[in-house]
């Protein structure tokens, strides 16, 4: 039945992969420029599959609502009700209501049952009114991707909409499974690869990637309110949440020690993860090598503020991103102390 939705209107396919490249331009996002050594087919289904999970991270956000105009008020009212029975499940898990107020939360919880609703084309249903929606069921259906990463990705989404509360290490691995290795997972369709251990490669990968966003998105996720670190974690360090916001935390011993094992953790992640790249198909395989140089600058440059991630945003310099990227493709060779 796919089949059938992705390839009777040529224009509108076209059209649509065309709305997902405004979608990812309009993001401003380095993360897609780890993709232009791709082919064309495949830069194409790159962009459909993050237009999809930008708007899922939008409406979790905030920023970006699903145009419900053409729905009649039967379907609007069965979509609440959905909302509402599946805020009853997330509040049981999370043992706790949302951040938001409540016709705020239902409306966000609406949006998502929508996005996962049309992960692939309902049959009978009208068609919906994102054009990128065509895009994403062409690529998922060219490259073979299960759906259930990208359902897994909702499910970090609706995580976002409630108190972080991420007591261990394997709690944040829960996370960053769902927001991160969902979207590595799918990406390994696309890529093309051998072995059978690649998708717990891919799974390593997105956890490393993930971990690292952590510490570069700290001071912002804080002023948010809202904290990814495991809490019994930074406790058994002799660090209680509210020390997060010391001016002078980066000069405690606790954190530093923190900070060591924590980056520690991310390299026995990368450790995994780089050994999904020669099982990646070899047209493909530069794409994921120049984001794992990327972040691997970037625990480097962790360590030389020796954890002080909270005073200043962790990140490169143009000219470190440029021989990053340059090593990566072979141009120059890039020396440990660099």
């Amino acid at each position: 039945m796919m089949g059938d939705v992705v390839s009777n209107d040529t224009a509108a396919l076209k059209q649509s992969y065309l709305v997902c490249e405004r979608i990812a331009n309009e993001s401003s996002s380095s993360f897609l420029r780890a993709f232009r050594t791709l082919p064309k087919e495949k830069r194409d289904g790159i962009t459909a599959l993050y237009a999809f999970c930008r708007r899922a991270d939008d409406v979790a956000d905030g920023d970006w609502m699903p145009d419900f105009s053409g729905f009649s008020p039967q379907q609007m009212g069965s979509l609440r009700l959905r909302a509402l029975q599946r805020s009853k499940l997330l509040d049981e898990k999370h043992q706790s209501r949302g951040t938001l107020d409540h016709e705020a939360h239902i409306a966000r919880l609406c949006a998502l049952i929508y996005l996962r609703d049309n992960i692939q084309p309902i049959e009978n249903d009208s068609f919906p009114k994102e054009k990128f929606f065509l895009a994403l069921w062409h690529t998922i259906e060219r490259f073979d991707i299960p759906a259930q990463h990208l359902h897994s990705l909702i499910d970090g989404m609706e995580d976002d909409l409630y108190p972080t509360n991420y007591q261990t290490y394997e709690d944040l691995r829960g996370y960053c499974y769902n927001v991160a290795s969902s979207v590595g997972l799918c990406l390994l369709h696309l890529y093309g690869y051998d072995g059978q251990e690649a998708e717990h490669y891919a799974d390593e990968m997105g956890v490393f990637l993930q971990m690292v966003n952590i510490l570069r998105d700290i001071q912002s996720d804080l002023a948010s309110g809202r904290i990814y670190l495991p809490v019994s974690e930074l406790q058994s360090y002799g660090i209680n949440v509210s020390d997060l916001s010391c001016p002078n935390l980066a000069s405690n011993p606790n954190w530093q020690e923190f900070m060591h094992d924590y980056i520690l953790r991310c390299k026995a992640h990368r450790e995994e993860a780089v050994k999904l790249l020669p099982m990646i198909h070899p047209e493909s395989r530069k794409s994921p090598a120049i984001m794992v140089s990327v972040y691997s600058q970037l625990i480097k440059r962790a360590e030389k503020l020796c954890g002080d991630v909270i005073s200043q945003r962790l990140g490169l310099t143009v000219m470190q991103k440029a021989n990053v990227l340059m090593s990566t493709l072979g141009v120059i060779s890039l020396t440990h102390e660099e």
